[in-house]
């Protein structure tokens, strides 16, 4: 279907006025028709023969220099370059790379592979599992050509493509019509129980998923918070240490690190519910590799760790001691875990707010497992001591992910408040797949012989691992009528698995960001086909649980609801704003990514594209022609905010002196090194941020596009708040001092003050 068409038939069905009209037209539209708003696409010119093809793991399509490690693609992406990154495979030591990069290419690795599921998480491009890619040092073959570190290519996640040179990519714009269905497909969701929710470790990715629609976290992966740089070492001495003193010296020391992810997580939703998976992936993806230690002590390398690492060594990791088994036999571990959440839960119900919290315990395989686990957890949180912490806010159930669980759900049920199936690991061990390994050569070969009709990594098994469901779902239900049931595996993003796990009697969805719109109409759909909608909830008006900017144009930033007009006038202005502008920073300003009318002010000679950084910027003629746009703007439609901009004049002034204070202290250079100094400047900025809340709403109402600011404010104020005080006064980075400069030149501009005069520096 195509934009038009979609805007067409949401247009008569919201003209029609029925319930009836609205459920034909979500019954017409079908999911994948929100991919062209959500991913970039090569833009339908003859596209040359593909170098190599691979694995689409995430949709989308993006060109840029090849980097073959972090070092290489962060130093090409602070020089303003768009970034490939190349690897053998992706592990969390190369997510900094990875985030640096406008797409992933790997040689090894499936649908459900690290890459995989972090490039879906962040919504960029991703093709994996290509054979025919090898790495040596910089030199870089795919197929039969050679490239090099720094040379151009284009990757297609929508085929798994992979294209030598730059090829032209365009992401369309979301009309109106696209959250107006979005609306109506909540309202069939909630009135028959269903829900969407996001999976999701950090609050930028939480945000993200709520702005798409989620209405909470059904799936936090714990795991993710072990595996980062300054946690990762703490992690390693827990697990080696000899004595009891060195373990839990780690514990305590991750104990308070998990309690502030817990908390700023807690803090982005915002009351809305998580489920939180206790540690799952077995000891080995925190240990150095065994080989690479055995190879440097054979050559006289010191390998103080081999033995440890021998000791914990498993032929079958991912079989072994992991999830719940972990959890049982790694005393304090689980217990450490619960405490931080519990922590974390507390503080947040005694500032007045309602956390709701559910703790999942991973790969349990028996009743006595479940029943073990729950009195461990159960046992934490009696010695929290907290009127609070009671059922209301922290409930105890279990993933399951092994045959075994889904045969014997109704005893597991009856230790468990709810039940979340983990559908990629059910799948693996129903087929008996590894699906690592399976998915680049084995999988294409038996969808080509007819064996498998779709990868059952991709599309849920009906009749294997969606019978399992079924069963475990009534099992559960019969044993425990209160269980609620959910599915996070990445299945729940894919709308004809939505459709097997909702008629398996499954009533939460939970997917990574950017597959959260996705869900909510295919779920729609589903339940219109099976019959389960109350026609008295679905309304012509928008859903009081639809979300604003569900679908928004390459998504990320944070700018609040407002629908800006971008035309001419306005993509210059925000180039004269910023001095320069990325497709990130249109985004940031306007919430849309202006290609049609940038490409033809470039080829105007109003705008010139610096290719090597991607960036745009005004020629000469650009300023002149923005300068008396403006003018004639300000004449024929003129803004008054003449009241506001003098409050916020003052602001102003305390803004500077506070930054002032933030990188000076006693007249020398701020070393931070005084924690309750910098907590002082912090409480200060929050106090200004509130302040200029309320000034950038009054004139708002004058034009509403200045409400932008006050989300991407909050947003860099949240920030500075959480620790990443790079955001108050970095530059370059969207920290509170760049929005706030930005807003300034922009009211200004708008007035036509003259800065000189007024002696705004």
């Amino acid at each position: 279907m195509s934009q038009q068409q979609l805007v067409d038939l949401v247009d008569a069905a919201t003209g029609a006025g029925t319930a009836s009209a609205i459920i034909e037209a979500l019954r017409e539209c079908e999911p994948d028709v929100l991919l062209q708003f959500l991913h970039g696409a090569l833009d339908g010119q003859d596209a040359p023969d593909a170098v190599a093809t691979g694995t689409p793991a995430s949709p989308g399509a993006a060109s840029g220099v090849i980097a073959t490690d972090t070092d290489q693609a962060m130093a090409a992406a602070d020089s303003g370059q768009a970034v490939i990154l190349v690897r053998p495979e992706t592990t969390p030591d190369d997510v900094l790379g990875m985030r640096a990069s406008r797409g992933i290419l790997t040689a090894r690795g499936g649908l459900t592979s690290h890459a995989a599921v972090v490039a879906r998480g962040w919504g960029i491009p991703a093709v994996v599992g290509l054979a025919e890619l090898s790495i040596d040092g910089d030199t870089i073959t795919i197929g039969a050509q050679t490239f090099a570190a720094g040379d151009m290519i284009t990757i297609d996640g929508h085929t798994g493509a992979v294209y030598a040179g730059q090829m032209a990519v365009n992401i369309t714009d979301a009309p109106p019509q696209v959250d107006q269905l979005l609306g109506w497909a909540d309202q069939v969701i909630t009135s028959a129980g269903v829900a969407v929710r996001v999976n999701a470790d950090t609050p930028d990715d939480t945000t993200q998923g709520l702005r798409m629609g989620a209405v909470g976290i059904g799936l936090c992966r714990t795991e993710h918070m072990f595996l980062a740089p300054d946690r990762l070492p703490v992690m390693r001495r827990f697990i080696l240490a000899t004595d009891r003193d060195t373990e839990q010296a780690a514990l305590d020391e991750l104990r308070d690190l998990q309690t502030r992810d817990f908390a700023d997580l807690l803090n982005a939703l915002d009351g809305a519910p998580i489920t939180v998976r206790l540690l799952d992936p077995p000891l080995h993806e925190f240990l150095p590799d065994l080989v690479a230690l055995e190879v440097a002590a054979a050559t006289g390398d010191v390998a103080d760790d081999l033995a440890s690492v021998r000791r914990l060594h498993e032929s079958n990791p991912m079989l072994g001691t992991r999830g719940v088994r972990l959890g049982l036999l790694r005393h304090g571990l689980y217990e450490m875990q619960v405490h931080a959440l519990c922590a974390a839960v507390i503080e947040h119900l005694d500032a007045g707010r309602n956390p709701r919290v559910e703790i999942m315990i991973p790969l349990v395989s028996d009743a006595a497992e479940m029943q073990r686990a729950r009195a461990l957890v159960s046992g934490v949180l009696a010695v929290q001591n907290h009127a609070g912490l009671d059922a209301e806010h922290v409930r105890i159930g279990t993933m399951i992910e092994t045959p075994r669980a889904a045969v014997t759900a109704a005893a597991i049920a009856r230790h468990a408040d709810f039940v979340s199936f983990g559908t990629n690991d059910l799948t693996q061990l129903t087929f008996g797949l590894s699906r690592d390994d399976v998915e680049a050569r084995l999988l294409p070969a038996y969808r080509e012989m007819g064996v498998f009709g779709a990868n059952p990594f991709e599309v849920l098994d009906p009749d294997g691992v969606g019978e399992l469901v079924r069963h475990a779902v009534a099992g559960a239900r019969d044993a425990n009528p209160s269980i609620t049931t959910s599915a996070c595996g990445e299945h729940a993003g894919n709308p004809a698995s939505i459709a097997t796990l909702l008629h398996a009697g499954v009533t939460t969805v939970s997917c990574s960001p950017f597959r959260v719109p996705l869900a909510r109409l295919a779920a729609a759909r589903t339940l219109i086909e099976m019959g389960r909608v109350d026609e008295s909830a679905v309304t012509p008006a928008p859903s009081t649980t639809a979300h604003t900017d569900s679908v928004p144009a390459a998504s990320g930033a944070a700018g609040g609801g407002t629908v800006v007009d971008v035309d001419e006038l306005m993509v210059l202005h925000v180039m004269r704003l910023r001095g320069f502008a990325t497709p990130d920073a249109f985004i940031e300003s306007v919430g849309a990514n202006p290609d049609a009318i940038l490409a033809g002010l470039v080829e105007s000679g109003y705008v010139r594209f610096m290719e090597a950084r991607s960036m745009y910027s005004l020629t000469t003629e650009g300023r002149e022609r923005h300068a008396t746009m403006l003018a004639e703007r300000r004449q024929s439609a003129p803004v008054d905010i003449a009241g506001a901009y003098e409050r916020f004049l003052e602001l102003n002034t305390a803004f500077k002196d506070l930054c002032t204070s933030w990188q000076l202290r006693n007249g020398e250079q701020n070393d931070h090194s005084d924690a309750d100094y910098d907590a002082g400047c912090i409480e200060r900025l929050g106090t200004l941020n509130t302040d200029a809340r309320d000034v950038i709403d009054e004139m708002a109402s004058a034009l509403p596009r200045l409400g932008r600011y006050v989300g991407r404010l909050d947003v860099a104020g949240a920030d500075v708040a959480a620790g990443n005080t790079n955001r108050f006064t970095g530059v370059m980075c969207e920290s509170f001092h760049d929005i706030w400069m930005e807003l300034h030149e922009d009211l200004i501009l708008l007035q036509g003050i003259d800065r000189a005069e007024e002696g705004s520096f």
